[in-house]
């Protein structure tokens, strides 16, 4: 009975799904050298356009700033092995991108644009690889399609402008499994590609753990066992994938569990088996990732429904197009999604190693059908309004993008322009709606270049303003600024990344339990900036009752003034006094946020 699922299982995978031979034969493509060139700048360019442009918004708590500070304190002690947060081991994850951060910091100041320059990078080489590898398994044209969609998904896009882990790790999955496909993927296994792909594999190890063996291991054990053919690994090829990560990744793990001893249980059994099973604080259902994939790869996503249709069709004319190295990216995108929407513990940056795959399937899928419809007749009538459609959407997404940004950070001087250039796209796209030309090549590299437009504005103008908007250290900055005679105290909110906008030394902070030692400190000082968690505020402000005044500052829900009482006329030193002649600080205060406003 097995045997006979077994067969069958196999039979529909490699007759039904993806019968045809491989895409591109050994030594096989076409492009010239001048062309790969074009190609490989057209990528950089589109990528460099939505990554770079303003980077150096404020750090958003409270990822990006616990990171920084990880890194911060790597590169201030010296000390590699142990990544540090207020003065304890911090050992929820490996420390690969500290060590990129801290490196940042080292060649380039600290600075915003330092500490997120390494998930920038990875974004950029996640897409450049995913082209350069591509095109060894599904040819260029395929590849450099999926490169661009890859680019033009504007989650992913995102997530690599944030501190954060999960663009490095998907960086390295994609370069893990490209390679280890590479290296099996003909009659004579190549041994250089296959070392790479465990080299790959062993840095996402020290990214992000065990969940990088996990992601790409199984996929390529599958996509081997389906096709039952030269792609197969054997015991001997998986050594020496396994050995790059023992010499590699060991040396760490084992140095860090010497210095402290409840590694094993903190990291392999709290951050990553119970957060698997159990979910911590992040469970959501099991369909999570489904809108999740739409989102995070918009606009490139707006192509998955004929995806879909292009793979599952039972057509012969589809089927013919289906190759067996297509299966090998479906199997890929199709295990992520499902290990990360069994896992309890669901965060939408997660699913970040699927989206290139998804990509590369998207490329073959345009190459097949709209660069290659002569092969395959009629294939692509469902796709020839595609070009005029997305531009009309994408119109509408950079005029609300537009619209938020306004409405939260007020007029810029890209505001209006942006604008006019939205409204006279709109307007060349209806005048054009019925011309052949609305299904042209041409067509879609116009919509290309205006999705690129809108993730441009969403990433280098709306993004910085959410940052700004919601941080609380430009608030705390402003108000250092404005009084630089008050210290800044931080009791229970933790000043991480604070370096970064606000010299270190007004700085003092109180963790949560030491309260009295913070009420002593607050009792022996003047007028103060308070930095407090809200939801404890009312004992907060109970505590130093009795020599401070705790007003809110209307600025951010956690920055608070500590103004002294006056003993001589039991008031605030806001409230006029014989024994103060000065501007009332209340009015001051009121006047700042109106100046604020306006």
């Amino acid at each position: 009975m097995i045997l006979l699922t077994q067969s069958r299982l196999r039979s529909w995978w490699n007759d039904d799904l993806f019968p045809a031979a491989m895409q591109v034969p050994a030594g096989d493509d076409h492009w010239s050298r001048r062309r790969v060139s074009y190609a490989w700048l057209s990528l950089m360019a589109v990528a460099l356009c939505v990554l770079l442009p303003n980077l150096s918004y404020p750090l958003i708590e409270p990822d990006e700033t616990r990171y920084a500070e990880i890194a911060l304190g790597m590169l201030a002690s010296r000390d590699w092995v142990n990544p540090m947060l207020d003065g304890q081991p911090y050992l929820d994850k490996p420390p690969m991108m500290y060590w990129l951060t801290a490196m940042s910091f080292h060649l380039l100041g600290v600075n915003e644009i330092a500490a997120r320059l390494p998930s920038v990078f990875s974004a950029l080489s996640t897409i450049l690889i995913t082209f350069g590898l591509g095109r060894h398994i599904v040819g260029s044209r395929a590849a450099w399609l999926g490169g661009l969609s890859l680019a033009l998904c504007g989650g992913f896009m995102l997530a690599g402008r944030f501190l954060i882990l999960d663009s490095l790790l998907a960086f390295l999955t994609t370069l893990c499994f490209l390679t280890g496909y590479i290296a099996v993927r003909n009659q004579q296994h190549r041994w250089s590609w296959w070392i790479i792909s465990g080299i790959a594999c062993a840095l996402g190890v020290l990214t992000k753990g065990p969940v990088a063996l996990v992601l790409c291991a199984p996929p390529l054990l599958a996509n081997g066992w389906l096709r039952g053919d030269q792609t197969r690994t054997r015991i001997l090829e998986w050594t020496a994938f396994v050995i790059p990560m023992i010499l590699i990744c060991v040396p760490w793990y084992v140095a860090v569990m010497r210095f402290n001893p409840a590694f094993m249980d903190h990291f392999f059994l709290e951050h990553n088996l119970k957060r698997f099973t159990e979910g911590s604080n992040h469970q959501q259902p099991f369909w999570f990732y489904v809108p999740v994939i739409f989102g995070s790869m918009f606009p490139a996503s707006l192509l998955l429904p004929s995806a879909i249709v292009f793979l599952f069709s039972s057509a012969d004319r589809k089927r013919s197009l289906r190759t067996k190295d297509l299966g090998l990216l479906v199997c890929a995108a199709a295990w992520v999604l499902l290990f990360f929407s069994v896992a309890s513990c669901k965060l939408p940056t997660y699913i970040l190693p699927a989206i290139p795959f998804l990509a590369l399937i998207i490329g073959v899928m345009l190459d097949k059908t709209v660069l290659r419809c002569q092969s395959a007749g009629g294939v692509t009538t469902h796709l020839k309004p595609f070009p005029k459609r997305a531009s009309l959407i994408l119109t509408l997404t950079g005029v609300v993008v537009i619209g938020a940004d306004w409405a939260i950070g007020g007029m810029t001087l890209v505001t209006i322009p942006a604008l006019l250039l939205l409204v006279i796209v709109a307007a060349v796209v209806l005048l054009l709606w019925n011309c052949p030309e609305a299904s042209s090549v041409k067509a879609w590299g116009a919509t290309g270049s205006l999705a690129v437009l809108v993730l441009t504005i969403a990433s280098a103008q709306l993004l910085p303003t959410i940052a700004t908007t919601r941080s609380l250290y430009v608030k705390t900055k402003f108000a250092a600024g404005k009084y630089p005679e008050r210290r800044i105290v931080f009791f229970g909110e933790k000043p991480h990344g604070i370096r970064l906008q606000i010299d270190r030394g007004r700085v003092t902070y109180f963790p949560q339990e030491l309260r009295d030692e913070f009420v002593a400190f607050v009792a022996t000082s003047a007028d103060l900036i308070v930095i407090a968690a809200d939801e404890d505020i009312d004992s907060t402000r109970a505590a130093i009752a009795s020599t401070h005044a705790l007003t809110d500052s209307h600025e951010h829900e956690h920055l608070y003034f500590a103004n002294r009482i006056c003993l001589h006329c039991q008031t605030t030193l806001e409230l006029p006094c014989a024994q103060k002649d000065e501007r009332p600080i209340a009015v001051s205060i009121a006047r700042t946020i109106d100046e604020a406003i306006r």
